[in-house]
């Protein structure tokens, strides 16, 4: 096990590994459904259904890699040969995800975006399930370990405004004649060409600059079972039999189904319901980086006073209301027309909004750590990639099963494809807000699903401890 006070240098490495994460994020969760559905023509619930079958792959894949890595014996540990092989791949995968040839049915459009959707979730598993788990095993300090995920975080928010910032200023730039480049195809092909090619980037960058806490890190038992799918879903069953991850798997499974249909739509709000012009919308993404990097600069301290389950409950309240209030008050004609009081107001909404994402994001990846270190004490060996594995799968429910309602939802109001901003009837914008009201009842669901979970500062000093008289014991015997 790595020393409990890692160096920055390796902190900062490890950190830019985020990076791929977030601006997969940014294409899956903000670009994808408005592309497929209102530039390439596909319905909404074939563009779900596609991205629902990916994260029905992630069901298999996400935990596999885990245990496969939990148990993997190679010269540069159990994670690191994982996460170089799968840069080229992921690259590779995504560009082509946004480059679908001419001339395909809307059913071999289906199959395309199915099939590199679920190439290109793939082929990131392969990276950031043994990423996190490293994250986790690098060290058994509870607070050292908030400190890990704040600043990968920070990593990843800042790819995301990277991105962001390079999206609208040299892909998606409007002009007389195009005043909603989101809405024509051709400047998702760089987009997609320049994203990948950062994503594989920051991967290997990341695995090369940890490479040398390699030797310090626990290596795989010699007693550890050999891979098998039997066995992923063992040490899966196994690890829910623990209640803390029960309750923290399934609560954060309901929570990301929520964040991801709301994230899948707000290009549709955005664009079609409060009319933004691309300036606006720009500004709007922007703030949500910087209440991401606020919120992060609190979380900490907030995990010091409240403990790390109370800083994730307050995070999906903030937020579930962040995101709700104003389209109600959209909905009813509450809010200004006038574009210059209305973007501010946005904006501050978006500060706050991930402002309470952040503080679950990064309080409820931390738990899964210290949740790591109480399977160790009870079954003598550390299998952080099952836990990681089985929590980035319900993480991914974010924008899979998120697109999956979204489009149904679509269909259902029947909101026309190939619009334009202004076009759309009232009673259809109507019935896309009743669609964001609606989905908040998934919180409550998932707050009561999460209170039982129990693991506290003090418990994991307890545990901590306890690891820490079985190595001594192990030492000496």
């Amino acid at each position: 096990m790595a020393d409990p006070t890692i160096s920055w240098r390796i902190k900062t490495f490890y950190g830019i590994g985020q990076a791929a994460e977030s601006i997969k994020n940014f294409g899956f969760g903000t670009l994808l459904l408005l592309y497929y559905n209102q530039v390439l023509g596909l319905s909404g619930t074939y563009s779900g259904i596609a991205v629902f079958i990916a994260v029905a792959a992630d069901a298999i894949t996400d935990p596999a890699v885990g245990s496969w890595s939990d148990g993997f014996r190679h010269r540069l540990g159990r994670r690191h040969l994982f996460m170089y092989a799968s840069a080229v791949p992921l690259a590779i995968t995504y560009y082509f995800l946004f480059w679908p040839p001419a001339g395909l049915s809307e059913f071999e459009l289906f199959v395309w975006f199915t099939t590199f959707a679920v190439l290109s979730r793939t082929a990131l598993t392969f990276f950031h399930v043994p990423y996190l788990s490293l994250g986790a095993e690098m060290t058994l300090d509870y607070q050292e370990r908030t400190q890990i995920v704040a600043l990968r975080t920070a990593f990843g928010l800042g790819a995301s405004l990277l991105i962001i910032l390079i999206a609208w200023n040299f892909f998606f730039v409007k002009t007389p004649d195009n005043p909603t480049p989101q809405l024509t195809q051709q400047p998702y092909f760089l987009y997609a060409f320049v994203s990948s090619l950062m994503m594989a980037g920051m991967m290997v960058l990341s695995t090369w600059g940890t490479r040398s806490i390699i030797p310090l890190l626990q290596q795989t038992a010699a007693d550890h079972p050999g891979f098998s799918l039997r066995q992923v879903y063992l040490d899966l069953f196994a690890a829910l039999k623990n209640p803390s991850f029960a309750a923290l798997f399934w609560g954060s499974l309901l929570f990301a189904v929520y964040s991801g249909i709301h994230g899948a739509l707000n290009m549709h709000v955005l664009t079609f319901f409060w009319e933004l012009e691309t300036s606006g919308i720009e500004y709007v993404q922007y703030s949500s980086v910087i209440g991401g990097l606020i919120g992060l600069t609190a979380v900490s301290a907030l995990n010091r006073v409240l403990d790390k389950k109370m800083t994730l409950v307050v995070g999906v309240v903030v937020f579930a209301v962040a995101g709700t209030v104003p389209i109600v008050f959209g909905m009813y004609g509450l809010m200004p027309e006038d574009h210059a009081v209305l973007v501010p107001i946005l904006i501050v909404v978006a500060i706050l909004s991930t402002f309470g994402i952040i503080q679950a994001a990064v309080s409820g990846a931390s738990m899964m750590g210290d949740i790591a270190d109480e399977h160790e004490l009870h079954h003598d060996r550390r299998q952080e990639g099952v836990y990681f594995g089985s929590h980035n799968f319900a993480m991914k429910c974010t924008s899979a099963v998120g697109n999956l309602f979204a489009g149904f939802a679509l269909d259902i109001v029947n909101f026309p494809v190939n619009s334009k901003p202004g076009e759309i009837p009232e009673g259809v914008l109507f019935d896309l807000g009743l669609v964001y009201v609606a989905i908040v009842f998934m919180v409550l669901v998932a707050l009561k699903v999460f209170w039982p979970y129990s693991m506290s500062r003090e418990r994991h000093a307890e545990i901590r401890a306890a690891l820490t008289e079985k190595a001594s014991l192990k030492e000496a015997g």
